[in-house]
């Protein structure tokens, strides 16, 4: 069964990402509980995202070279995409899911999509902007 208990240091972390702009590492977190939990373990931190992911309160995303990132979900039927700058790392939220579509197709023979990710990366204005200086 899994341990749904609401820790304080639980909702330090839900509180965390939901705060976040966008999603956070693992050391990201930590880097964040440690200022109000300072002896928190990173084990800690660990178990309770896997406990926030199979309460389905939170997304987890492949991001730079595959490191897990993490996000707390706006609703449970939700999830998002996202557009990385190589040069910069800077993450940027795809408006809206350009797979919507492809999945009403392949319904229509019968085939239900039950998960889908999509990371693109490129190199932001900004940068695009220093190296052309």
């Amino acid at each position: 069964m899994e341990n749904t208990r609401n820790t304080k240091q639980k909702q330090h972390i839900l509180s965390i990402l939901s705060t976040a702009k966008r999603p956070m590492s693992i050391n990201e977190i930590y880097s964040c509980c440690i200022e109000t939990y300072p002896r928190i373990a990173k084990s800690t931190i660990y178990r309770t995202i896997d406990s926030l992911i199979k309460q389905n309160l939170i997304d987890k995303y492949y991001l730079s070279d595959n490191e897990l990132f993490y996000q707390i979900k706006d609703n449970s039927t939700e999830h998002k995409h996202y557009v990385i700058c190589n040069s910069c790392k800077k993450i940027f939220h795809l408006p809206n899911c350009p797979i919507h579509s492809i999945q009403d197709s392949l319904s229509e023979y019968g085939f239900d999509v039950t998960d889908h990710y999509i990371q693109i990366s490129g190199i932001c204005k900004e940068c695009r902007k220093k190296a052309d200086t």
